[in-house]
């Protein structure tokens, strides 16, 4: 009988894994999810970074461990301790190892699945354990089905990384149970530990809320202040033990992350309220996400009818203690509070606000709604009608406010008010017979049976049709597309590869992308970043350089022979017809128009791209003024004087590269207010306006236009007919490349204002490049390049000669502590260069040169991390005893 039990419960379980799996994969279906059709689950930022992330993992395990701590994949090069902390360290991910690289789409899909399944695991098993009746196990498939396909859930499900907290957070609050009813914390210690170790960021978000459901719990339990405060002891303890175990990590993790997405915290925190507080109302209802929402909206609340319901009967329920009610109200007000007033909503981000998806803590409303409502499904006894009058009337004045107000709602329409009326009202029935049944005198177990299975469905039914309405407003990318882009990307950088010398250091960039991270994707050195550990100063100078950048982001897709030279891009990807690539490519799609890559080298051509050997790249280090080491003073309006004035401090020269020339224009249905540099302004915004420049008669030289943000998000732009691909995020002036290589044509470059705006041309400038000049100061330079005998992963030998002029070996490598050197055998101290970089000062002369990283307080990480094994240990063994 006993065996038979231990099935039963472990069938149950079962259930609770498969019931939202199998509802999401349903959903997947409907949706055409590869391989149920040609949509995958790439959207957003799992499209933009995680998957290219997601490659970079499985490289890093099969081929490069050394990645673990750095890669000259990560964008110019940097720590990856953060990375791998922020974005891959949940187990599922190991999943992807047994897919194909093009085929990873299956394998987020999978992991997809399991972590929903997992998730309505976990919160059953947590509240059947703590709640340790029959009446809990009553509700438990219908908490196994809204718990995990809550709004935050489905609106975040490209969020990928952040779904495991939905698994480890109700095993974290089954360790403070443990505390209260058995003295023992290590239960706990151990899911702070993983919570912390597997997503340290939703980890923080998660013992923030354990701290407030401690509380709640040790009142629940109240047994005296003595107690109190000997579980308090215990919790804080479990808690930082749990911290300091993966020290490991948490330290290496918090030193890269404090010099990239650190360095954007805010000094001032504004003390406001971000919203009419009722608004948040409306996003219980069903399908309330569209783009706006995601990007900087309002907190994803959906957590189904049910759960409304039963949290509302807790506060009317009886047989709870009005002590055990307060505490609930005190923890639901704070937690409403940080959903609108902005102190609070910063301490739950690390006081950052997020860059898109706010609110990212809100899955903690759900889990404390999901508590609350099980409490009070299950210690309401037979409900009285009044107590059902506020449980019924509270949801529906709510539904009628929104209603009379959803105009105020970008993302409702009438049908989804009406549904979210409709499940309601349902879900009420459904539920009230459920709980009248369950106190007959006479227990008719078909009816109670019925009811309760139609509780289930309409759950079912209900969070289902949510996630379809939700997940309809993403833009998936195809699996057709992101196979033929990954192959044909795979297969260029591999011939670069086995074609370069065994200790050259190269970086490749392109004119096409499908992401700012495709080096992680392709595995080689590339420039463009896009993560939450991309170095600040990095980007910062990237964007006094004309590159397109944004928090976290640097996509080169701006660049000129003088930054492809100073960054060492050796080699560089292009379609063998750019303008015709202009027009469209899922294998090639355009992200800019470099036709001065035809004075590199042509050496290679597949069925994608050419690859261009640059003679002008100046390798990874090189004798350098002394200069570097204070950045230039940049200018705010004028890309071109800052590319010139880093070109200068290297060489420590005064050269002008960029000589500004007149054009000619052309104006239809258009004129210029305050000359020149003044005010595009459309006559009759009822027909299309433009503004041509033109070059006639050019010579071989390259020629730039110089464009801001009020041109290139205002207008359209087009290169002789061609339309320029996108400019991305830009806070100052670009460079576009507009001709090269070809003398005596006429080059027209057309803007066309949008919907007739009025465009500030105060940045416009042209520029014929002094090539033949670029070549002699690098040709200079690259007489004294740091030429490499090794080239590691984790450290580069070589050797380099610091002619008379000079005292400093400069390289491209971004600057971190972690970065050691040694010159000729002797360390000597790294210093910054243009703010950024990696620099060795030395004396004339040749020398030696060996550069050596470890992850800046890696090793007292491990050994606070062994300290507490330790005494987790110790723990243990008492615990046992």
């Amino acid at each position: 009988m006993k065996k038979i039990q231990q099935l039963t419960k472990k069938a149950q379980y079962g259930i609770y894994f498969l019931l939202p799996l199998l509802t999401i994969l349903v959903i997947f279906i409907m949706q055409h999810i590869f391989p149920f059709g040609q949509n995958t689950l790439f959207t957003y930022d799992l499209n933009e970074q995680y998957v290219d992330f997601f490659a970079f993992y499985r490289d890093t395990i099969l081929h490069h461990p050394s990645q673990f701590f750095y890669s000259f994949t990560n964008g110019l090069g940097g720590e990856t301790v953060g990375l791998w902390a922020y974005y891959l360290l949940s187990p599922f991910n190991l999943l992807l190892l047994l897919v194909p690289a093009k085929y990873i789409t299956v394998g987020v899909l999978v992991i997809t699945l399991l972590k929903y399944g997992f998730a309505g695991y976990a919160i059953c098993y947590f509240l059947g354990h703590t709640f340790n009746n029959q009446k809990v196990e009553k509700y438990l498939p219908m908490v196994s089905v809204f718990y995990p396909l809550m709004g935050w859930a489905i609106a975040n499900q490209f969020n990928i990384m952040w779904l495991d907290v939905l698994i480890l957070l109700p095993f974290m609050l089954y360790g403070i149970e443990k505390i209260i009813s058995t003295d023992k914390f290590l239960y706990f210690t151990v899911f702070v530990a993983l919570t912390l170790l597997i997503n340290f960021y939703m980890g923080y978000m998660a013992c923030i809320f354990a701290c407030l459901y401690f509380v709640w719990t040790a009142v629940r339990q109240w047994n005296g202040w003595k107690n109190f405060g000997q579980h308090a002891w215990r919790f804080a303890l479990g808690g930082i033990l749990g911290a300091t175990a993966v020290s490991f990590l948490l330290m290496p993790a918090y030193y890269d992350i404090s010099h990239s997405k650190g360095q954007y915290m805010l000094a001032n925190i504004p003390i406001k309220i971000e919203y009419a507080p009722w608004k948040m109302i409306s996003k219980f209802l069903i399908g309330t996400v569209n783009d706006e929402q995601i990007q900087g909206g309002l907190p994803n609340l959906f957590i189904g009818s049910a759960i409304i319901i039963g949290f509302i009967l807790y506060f009317v329920a009886k047989r709870i203690p009005l002590k055990e009610k307060i505490a609930a109200f005190l923890v639901s007000g704070f937690l409403f509070l940080s959903l609108c007033f902005s102190p609070l909503d910063l301490f739950w981000h690390i006081f950052q606000y997020p860059v898109f998806y706010p609110y990212r803590f809100s899955f903690v409303i759900g889990i404390w709604m999901v508590i609350l409502a099980i409490r009070g499904l299950t210690m309401i006894g037979k409900p009285q009608k009044y107590q059902l009058f506020i449980a019924f009337i509270i949801p529906i004045i709510g539904l009628l406010l929104i209603a009379i107000q959803y105009k105020n709602f970008d993302f409702l329409n009438n049908q989804k008010i009406i549904l979210s009326a409709f499940f309601f009202c349902l879900m009420f029935i459904a539920l009230s017979l459920t709980l009248l049944l369950d106190h007959e005198k006479i227990r008719n177990l078909r009816a109670k049976s019925l009811a309760l299975l139609a509780v289930l469905i309409l759950a079912i039914v209900e969070a289902g049709t949510n996630a379809d309405l939700t997940l309809k407003v993403f833009q998936w990318t195809k699996q057709t597309d992101f196979a033929a882009f990954t192959t044909a990307l795979d297969s260029d950088a591999k011939w670069i590869k086995e074609n370069v010398k065994a200790d050259e250091f190269y970086r490749i960039a392109k004119t096409y992308q499908r992401t700012e991270n495709d080096s992680l994707q392709g595995s080689y050195n590339g420039i463009s970043n896009f993560s939450s550990t991309q170095r600040a100063a990095v980007t910062k100078l990237m964007d006094d350089l004309g590159q397109p950048t944004y928090t976290g982001k640097v996509n080169y897709t701006k660049g000129t022979p003088l930054t492809d030279a100073i960054f060492n891009i050796q080699y560089y990807l292009a379609p063998a017809n750019q303008f015709e690539n202009l027009n469209g490519s899922n294998v090639t799609p355009a992200i800019s128009y470099r036709p001065d890559v035809s004075y590199y080298t042509r050496i290679h051509e597949s069925s994608s791209a050419v690859t261009y050997s640059n003679p002008l790249a100046m390798g990874i280090g090189f004798a350098a003024n002394r200069n570097v080491y204070h950045l230039p003073e940049m200018s705010t309006d004028n890309a071109a004087a800052n590319q010139n004035a880093v070109m200068n401090a290297i060489t420590g020269k005064n050269e002008n590269y960029f000589n500004e020339i007149g054009y000619s224009i052309e104006a239809i249905n258009c004129h210029l207010d305050n000359g020149a540099n003044g005010t595009l302004i459309t006559d009759n915004k009822k027909q299309p306006s433009r503004y041509t420049v033109i070059l006639r008669n050019v010579t071989a030289q390259p020629y730039y236009i110089q464009m801001d943000s009020n041109i290139l998000w205002n207008a359209n732009i087009k290169i002789n007919d061609h339309p320029l691909p996108g400019v991305g995020n830009i806070a100052h002036p670009a460079l576009i490349n507009v001709a090269a290589n070809v003398p005596g044509s006429t080059i027209k470059i057309e803007i066309e204002p949008i919907d007739g705006n009025a465009i500030s041309l105060g940045s416009l400038r042209v520029y014929q490049f002094d090539l033949s000049k670029l070549q002699q100061d690098v040709y200079q330079v690259k007489q004294d390049e740091f030429k490499l005998s090794y080239k590691g992963k984790l450290n580069l030998e070589g050797t380099i000669n610091i002619p008379n002029n000079q005292d400093t070996l400069m390289t491209t490598i971004p600057y971190s502590s972690g970065w050691h050197a040694q010159v000729d055998g002797k360390s000597v101290k790294i210093k910054k260069a243009l703010g950024a970089f990696v620099a060795v000062p030395m004396k004339s002369g040749k020398h030696t040169v060996t550069l050596s990283f470890w992850p800046p307080l890696l090793n007292i990480g491990i050994v606070v991390s062994v300290l507490t094994w330790i005494i987790l240990l110790m723990v243990w063994r008492k615990e046992r005893q």
